[in-house]
């Protein structure tokens, strides 16, 4: 039975401190209630404006920084002091650094961060709902699983976790990615007190000639739930139900999700560019567009980003602020 390390640090990323009405705080603050971890709430505050120009680097313009980072660290406490009312364990840390998802990233690694919650995402005008840049390159980039909360207007907090595996290990997907998101789903909905489900879809064009009629497809479809129930037992975890529908996987498991429905959806993230140049895969965006919920996206073990270095500005801080948490400047 394969074993994955406890969740102990929910990172959760905030681009705008100031805005309380934000439900990736819930959502954070349900998943880590439920999996016993603390919560560091973490920003990035950078400004380009107060790095430029000939008093960029003066002690008054890093004066004027540290305000700034004050202003962040206060409107953090003010979030923190709400969530431990309820009980958790919440720290605040924020940095001046840039560009964000990489800050992001560097403090989960510098917090042991099991878990990063970041969102919500931006809509447009269109049926899709795009990413904002910091999302997306998290998402490339994020060796720790990522929490995607789904929506600006309030994502599911009820109902099943969906894990999308496929025991055929197509397009180059790794076996061992199958299994940590089989273990992935199951500890989340375990913890989150729901039903754990599995999908796989088998596209029409997966079935040879011979196996055209409804008799040859429904044996298809039987061995795919075979090797899922023999992948499910490797893991030591079991499903609620495996779902083995005909059709693209970016089509079925957004139906599936729909109609179950789900609050989470667990997916693999792989490149065929190899782990130094990730790039997203076709079919992964085209789920993270389709998806009506929460996503939450893992790697493959040995995943390593390949981060730039951290450009220095002199941040000082107000002396008489009475802030007392954790602040990395540099």
């Amino acid at each position: 039975m394969a074993r994955l390390p406890d969740v102990r640090t929910v990172l959760l990323a905030l681009a705008d401190p100031a805005d309380h009405r934000q439900p990736v705080i819930e959502r954070a603050a349900q998943v880590s209630a439920a999996l016993g971890a603390r919560i560091v709430l973490f920003h990035a505050a950078f400004d380009p404006f107060l790095t430029t120009g000939p008093l960029g680097g003066s002690k008054r313009m890093a004066q004027v920084r540290g305000r700034h980072v004050a202003g962040q660290i206060e409107s953090l406490e003010k979030l923190a002091a709400s969530l431990r009312r309820r009980g958790l364990t919440v720290d605040v840390l924020v940095v001046w650094e840039e560009p964000a998802h990489e800050a992001i990233i560097r403090a989960a690694i510098r917090e042991k961060a099991q878990l990063i919650v970041a969102g919500p995402h931006q809509k447009r005008g269109d049926r899709y709902t795009t990413l904002r840049l910091t999302d997306w390159e998290l998402l490339r980039m994020s060796a720790a699983p990522l929490l995607l909360v789904r929506s600006a207007d309030g994502a599911k907090t009820s109902g099943a976790v969906l894990a999308a595996l496929d025991p055929t290990h197509a397009k180059d997907k790794p076996a061992a990615l199958d299994t940590a998101l089989a273990l992935h789903g199951a500890r989340m909905a375990d913890a989150l007190g729901v039903e754990f489900h599995v999908v796989h879809s088998v596209p029409l064009a997966a079935y040879a000639f011979d196996e055209t009629t409804p008799a040859a497809r429904r044996a298809v479809r039987d061995e795919r739930r075979r090797q899922l129930h023999a992948l499910l037992q490797k893991a030591g975890v079991s499903a609620h139900k495996i779902h083995v529908p005909e059709g693209e996987i970016e089509t079925t498991a957004s139906r599936l999700a729909t109609q179950l429905p789900a609050q989470l959806l667990v997916l693999g993230a792989i490149s065929r560019r190899g782990l130094k140049r990730f790039a997203v895969g076709n079919t992964a965006e085209r789920i993270i567009h389709e998806a009506p919920c929460d996503l939450l996206i893992i790697k493959p073990d040995g995943f390593r980003p390949r981060l730039g270095r951290v450009r220095k500005h002199e941040v000082i801080l107000p002396a008489t602020t009475g802030i007392v948490s954790r602040s990395d400047v540099s």
